[in-house]
């Protein structure tokens, strides 16, 4: 049962440089990340990196159940993923084990492809001569 507690806020910091909204209004918690590289740094500080006891992401489920609340992350206005009450798993979440959050690629990928443009040249790249590779040995036999 969720408890009658809202949050309402609107910050603005920045982990090592790079800029991360914080909006919420009610039971949404909406976290706005620059790039993922960042979201990456704030996974990798206290509380969230881990360490004795129980699992960082099982107490963050924990109180979103208690409070009822949903947190969506975004990455430059683009929902990414999103726990709590609102979520909706799909097939990525159970591919990857995320048994209470719903995650979208695409934004992501569009993201790293932005980011790192040669390196996703050289992947694609090297996807494509994989297929090649297989697609002319299936052939062959």
């Amino acid at each position: 049962m969720a408890l009658p507690l809202e949050v309402v806020a609107d910050l603005q910091l920045a982990v090592d440089g790079e800029p991360i909204s914080i909006e919420a209004n009610g039971k949404r918690i909406i976290v706005d990340l620059a790039s993922l590289e960042a979201g990456r740094r704030v996974l990798d500080s206290y509380p969230f990196s881990g360490g004795r006891g129980r699992q960082p992401m099982d107490r963050l489920r924990e109180v979103l159940d208690i409070g009822g609340f949903t947190v969506e992350v975004r990455l430059r206005g683009e929902m990414i993923a999103r726990m709590g009450k609102g979520a909706r798993p799909g097939r990525i979440s159970r591919a990857f084990n995320l048994e209470d959050m719903e995650v979208r690629l695409t934004p992501s990928l569009r993201a790293v492809a932005r980011e790192r443009p040669v390196a996703t040249v050289v992947v694609v790249g090297g996807l494509f001569v994989l297929l090649g590779w297989a697609l002319a040995r299936l052939l062959r036999s």
